[in-house]
């Protein structure tokens, strides 16, 4: 057993209806319907006179509370549009629906919640979405008075899917083919057309605002009615007008009555007096009437057996957990920023520690250089100061004694270049050498004069020596070689 409570809040009146699904039929358990009057009162006392008069009535005619509940959203707060695209999942298009009509509803986009009522397939792939929004502040006032009042909200729809919901289930004459609905009662007209099962276009008219002037003509409701039935297929089928279609009319008034009988003539079309009761129970106590209708198709969609009904709650729900979600995700992330920007802090201080310390160390072992460098300095200000006057100085003492040798020959270079260029096979000996500041005196023996003439080829050679003059070259008795003397002017500075 399925207990459902349908609950209809217009402008002049609240219905409230509670059915019960077992064994595969609907009973009508309970049914009441308080008018309401207006006071010129503000919105907060609105809201608490509703939910006031919603008490008294679950009270007085003992709904059963723990049922679920359907609430109808404001009439005048939902607005519907068409919108057509090549998707064809119906999860695709609510992602995308917010941001491609976000211009064609008069509500900021931050509180925009809008869904699917219906579709319908057109030529090609596309297809044709009817997108119904209301304010997400008007759906959170809602919900308060209905929480107010003690009761839980499973469902808030629009009143044109619980009047689809309300004749589609309780009259087979409803089938794939367009239909236009059409139902009244003393504050709003509702026009829906559906096609395949499924709602493709809803339209809301003022039951008081129905009357128009053409010319000096004043034209009566149900003629203004008819032209707009007219304008609303055109608009929906194009110029397919000359089909014949089924208007379905679900309320009686005297409005519906006039529509009926009008209908016929005025356009190509079949007029049916739908019961939207037709398959529920109803005791003598409980006598249905066109005034619970849309209550009716609240609690029947409250039952489950309207599938991929329009629910502004949970769709604003979903929202709300995905904002949740991405606040959650954003402090995640913000508190993995701040611990990694911690840990960061914490690895910089580790660094100009360890910094600091090989700062101390280095300074530990250039102190200890200064000191075994240079041992007299007693007084130790500045290591590296202190040791790079004393290089400075160093490398003046140097330059000046360069500068008194720059025109000296150096003995060492004198005793290298000769040493190199004698071999040993010359057997050429050198048995004295003098230096002076410019010239050097050799003196030695060789096997033959010869040797000292290749001697001093070999002498010319180096780059050191600017000129080279054999002295005192005769033949040495004791040995029968020859004895020699040379005199080498340097060009070494």
């Amino acid at each position: 057993m399925k207990r459902s409570i349908g609950i209809d809040i217009n402008r002049d009146k609240i219905s409230i209806v509670q059915l019960c699904f077992t064994g595969g039929k609907y009973s009508l358990e309970r049914a009441s319907v308080r008018e309401m009057y207006e006071s010129g009162s503000s919105e907060e006392k609105s809201m608490t006179d509703i939910k006031a008069l919603i008490n008294s009535m679950l009270t007085e005619d003992k709904f059963d509370i723990s049922a679920k509940v359907t609430v109808t959203a404001p009439a005048d707060r939902v607005f519907f549009q068409n919108f057509r695209t090549d998707l064809s999942a119906n999860e695709d298009v609510q992602q995308l629906i917010k941001f491609e009509l976000e211009d064609d509803f008069p509500i900021p986009f931050d509180e925009l919640v809008a869904g699917i009522c219906g579709s319908r397939e057109l030529k090609g792939n596309d297809r044709e979405y009817l997108i119904g929004a209301i304010n997400r502040i008007e759906l959170h006032g809602r919900i308060k008075t209905i929480k107010q009042a003690h009761l839980k909200c499973s469902i808030v729809t629009a009143d044109a899917c619980a009047l689809y919901a309300a004749v589609s289930i309780n009259d087979n004459l409803i089938d794939n083919t367009p239909s236009v609905i059409i139902h009244a009662d003393n504050s709003r007209i509702i026009l829906a057309i559906s096609e395949k099962g499924k709602l493709v276009c809803v339209r809301h008219f003022n039951s008081q605002d129905l009357t128009e002037a053409q010319g000096d003509t004043q034209l009566t409701p149900v003629q203004v009615l008819v032209r707009e039935i007219e304008m609303t297929l055109r608009a929906v089928f194009g110029s397919d007008t000359d089909t014949r279609r089924k208007v379905f009319i679900s309320s009686n008034n005297k409005l519906l009555d006039d529509l009926f009988a009008r209908l016929p003539e005025a356009m190509n079309c079949e007029v049916v007096a739908l019961n939207p009761f037709a398959k529920i129970v109803c005791s003598e106590q409980q006598q249905p009437n066109t005034d619970i209708v849309i209550a009716t198709g609240l609690a029947l969609i409250g039952t489950n057996e309207i599938p991929d009904v329009l629910n502004f709650l949970a769709i604003d729900e979903f929202r709300s957990d995905q904002t949740v979600e991405i606040k959650r995700g954003l402090y995640i992330a913000g508190a993995l920023l701040l611990v990694i920007g911690a840990l960061l802090v914490a690895m910089l201080f580790y660094e100009l520690n360890n910094l600091e310390n090989q700062r101390e160390l280095v300074t530990k072992q250039i102190r200890e250089v200064f000191v075994q460098t240079l041992p007299e300095e007693k007084m130790i200000v500045n290591e590296l100061a202190q040791m790079n006057e004393q290089l400075e100085t160093s490398q003046t003492q140097y330059n000046a004694l360069a500068a008194g040798l720059s025109d000296r020959v150096l003995p060492l270079r004198i005793l290298q270049v000769i040493s190199e260029k004698i071999a040993p096979d010359q057997n050429v000996r050198i048995n004295d050498i003098s230096m002076a500041p410019k010239s050097v005196r050799l003196v030695g023996a060789a096997p033959s004069f010869e040797s000292v003439d290749n001697l001093t080829s070999v002498l010319c050679q180096i780059s050191e020596f600017k000129t080279i003059e054999v002295q005192n070259i005769d033949v040495d008795p004791q040995s029968s070689g020859v004895r020699f003397t040379l005199s080498i002017t340097t060009v070494l500075k």
